[in-house]
């Protein structure tokens, strides 16, 4: 991992991989995902909020590649660093030796990085752009 101690040391606990995506994504201001209103408050539970409108709790990761996911932000960060790098063609064995994961969370999160693309659009161009990371054209997998 010492070729992303820069993502580490930038992000060095899950707290602040969760403040950038919030900062990214809603401009420190919560929006529900649900309903889009702005009436939100924020919950005891850590970095998590709910809606006054709908009625539904919600984080920063809903609707987004890193929902309902085990794997550190991080190793997801790294991961998209990983993938601009290579971005003409990266093997899984590859990103699952580099990420220290095993070849199907390798699997899992090249999927939802190039899904990221079409179905986040334009969250995640702006998450990628914002970060230490750029990914332009097309990523294959080998």
């Amino acid at each position: 991992m010492k070729e992303f101690a820069h993502i580490y040391k930038k992000f060095p606990k899950k707290e602040d991989c969760i403040r950038f995506i919030e900062k990214v994504r809603w401009s420190n201001k919560p929006v529900c995902p649900h309903c889009h209103s702005h009436r939100v408050s924020p919950m005891k539970k850590e970095f998590r909020y709910h809606c006054n409108s709908c009625n539904i709790s919600f984080s920063v990761t809903v609707k987004t590649l890193f929902h309902n996911t085990r794997i550190p932000l991080q190793k997801w960060f790294a991961a998209i660093e990983i993938l601009k790098q290579n971005e003409k063609l990266i093997s899984v064995r590859k990103l699952a030796e580099a990420l220290d994961v095993n070849k199907d969370t390798a699997w899992t999160m090249i999927s939802r990085i190039k899904k990221a693309g079409s179905e986040y659009g334009e969250l995640f161009t702006r998450l990628v752009e914002s970060g230490e990371f750029y990914i332009k054209g097309r990523l294959k997998i080998k």
